[in-house]
């Protein structure tokens, strides 16, 4: 079996963004559409998304301009263009990573199925040795 190994690259839900950030998911949805040029999560094959740290902090940023110092959205927008900020495509997760991170969960998942049939069923695992 191989080895499990931590993925390199953190990716957190729209809820757990919330929750790290105060900022209603509603908004963060609102924002992705206005400030299209910075916020653009990836999308799981279930389409659920999904922000990386930086995404995350142009978020907190977008945040701290129009709730804190009281900037328009365009006055934001303008504001972020001036940080360079852009953000394409998410950095992170190409189909090698993807592939990558399949296999160390079903690693992960064999083991802990493994450990479960030696505590309910010692007898197959017997068995098969």
């Amino acid at each position: 079996m191989a080895k499990v190994t931590k993925p390199q690259k953190t990716w957190f839900s729209i809820g757990q963004v919330n929750a790290v950030t105060g900022i209603p998911k509603s908004t963060i949805r609102f924002w992705e559409k206005e400030f299209s040029d910075f916020l653009v999560p990836l999308r799981t094959t279930g389409n659920q998304r999904r922000y990386d740290t930086r995404t995350v902090a142009i978020l907190k940023q977008i945040n701290q301009l129009v709730n804190e110092e009281g900037y328009t959205l365009d006055g934001a927008k303008r504001k972020l263009e001036a940080g360079e900020n852009r953000k394409q495509k998410p950095e992170g997760i190409n189909r090698t990573e993807l592939g990558e991170l399949a296999e160390t969960m079903s690693d992960l998942f064999l083991q802990q199925l493994l450990e479960k049939v030696k505590l309910e069923q010692p007898e197959l695992v017997k068995a098969e040795n």
